[in-house]
Order: structure tokens, then sequence, then C-alpha cells
């Protein structure tokens, strides 16, 4: 019997939530940095990490418990290769523009993410994530400014959301399957 995995808030409400506690980072830029660092780390410490980057010294709980129902449901569905894993971006009403900004900004978070809990994207290179990992880097580079909004943009727009959505949840995948190295005292016994 398989568990109901929760949804994640929307964006609006993040946007909300985070503008009400004078935080600047942009709502996909949050939720991508949180699945950056879950994509490589473990336990609680993960929702401290972001804490920490996105309040500083602020105390705002109503945005705090936001987050950590956000890092619950984004680990679930990562954790479960769900495909109700979904980037927290602005829904099709916002302009192309907006939205396509927000992606890169999604991109730019889960690479600080990544980095932040000591992933080197560079050593990643020989890596079976290097070309996923590069396509991700590329995208956080996207220029939203000479996009128009057409049928053209909108099918390219939403084929690199469902690329980046399906290489998150990759790089998740594959980086909890790393074994981690042996430490020198594994090798201090004898044979």
């Amino acid at each position: 019997m398989s568990r109901e995995i929760p949804s994640l808030p929307n964006f609006e409400e993040l946007q909300t939530a985070l503008t009400k506690a004078n935080v600047a980072f942009h709502p996909s830029q949050v939720h991508g940095l949180l699945c950056g660092y879950i994509s490589a780390t473990s336990g609680m410490k993960t929702i401290h990490f972001l804490e920490k980057i996105i309040f500083g010294k602020k105390k705002s709980l109503p945005c705090r418990e936001l987050l950590q129902h956000i890092y619950e449901t984004s680990y679930h569905q990562m954790s479960e290769f769900s495909f109700e894993f979904s980037l927290l971006l602005p829904d099709d009403t916002a302009d192309i523009n907006s939205r396509t900004e927000a992606l890169g900004l999604w991109c730019q978070g889960f690479l600080t993410g990544l980095e932040r809990s000591n992933i080197s994207i560079r050593k990643q290179e020989k890596s079976e994530l290097a070309d996923t990992l590069n396509d991700i880097v590329e995208i956080a580079k996207v220029s939203y400014g000479d996009i128009v909004d057409n049928e053209d943009d909108e099918t390219a727009y939403f084929e690199l959301v469902e690329y980046v959505r399906l290489g998150a949840l990759m790089i998740f995948q594959e980086l909890k399957r790393v074994e981690p190295e042996p430490s020198n005292h594994d090798n201090d016994h004898l044979h």
C-alpha cells in the first residue's frame, strides 16, 4: 500500500510568506536551493542550513513552518521518485518571461544547494551526472528578455521544465546511491 505524498504549496503562497518575512530570495530559487541540498545530504540539517541562509538571524515562524512543509514534501517526492515532484514555479497564467526567469533561478538555487553540500559541479565531469549538471548550468544562465509569448516558446519552456524536473530526480537518486568512502579507521583492524 503506497502512502499519500503531500503536495507543495503554490508559488504565490511561498512568495507571500517570503515577502512578509522580508526575505529577498525568489520562491523558485528557495525551492531549487532546498532540492539541491537535500539531493546531496540527509537529515534535518538540511532545513537548518536553508533557514540559516535564507533568514540569517531573522525570526519568522510562519515562513519557517512553510519551509519545513516544503522540505518534507520535496524530500518525500524526490526519494520516492514521484511523478508528483514538481519545480515550484509560477503557474501558467504568468507571462513566459516570468516563468523562464523563475526556471533559471530554480536551477541556480539547485546548483548552489549542491555546491553548499560539497558536491563540486566541476568534479562531476567524469560522472554519469555530468551532462545533466552541465545542462542545468546552461539553463541557469537563460536569458529571458528575448522570449516571445508564442506556442514555440511555450513548448520549449515546458520541455525545459520537464528536463530539469527529471534531471533533479536523477541527480537525487544517483547521489543517494553513492557509497561513502571508507575512512582511514576501516583499515586499522588486522586481517
